[in-house]
């Protein structure tokens, strides 16, 4: 009997289309990632995601964009703050 699956269109990465209003995400993680989202949710990767999604809300609201280097990006963050208290 065949598998139903998502069936890949020319043009669109791999995975299930995108949309906004989804609440569930299955995909496959490493066993580290899955470590990090434990970790982060104190042995909950339901909690760890909500967490790491918090912490990426409040660096995005302090001006960080994906696609800058995040060590970079921390270190004149707190050259900043420095300066504010100086």
């Amino acid at each position: 009997m065949p598998r139903k699956a998502y069936k890949r269109t020319p043009g669109r990465s791999a995975g299930m289309p995108q949309v906004m209003s989804a609440q569930n995400f299955n995909r496959r993680i490493s066993a580290e990632e899955a470590l990090i989202l434990a970790t982060a949710g104190d042995g909950s990767k339901t909690e760890g995601f909500r967490n790491l999604m918090n912490l990426y809300q409040e660096l995005h609201n302090v001006g960080y964009r994906c696609y800058m280097d995040l060590p970079a990006f921390m270190s004149e963050f707190v050259m900043m703050r420095v300066k504010k208290i100086n």
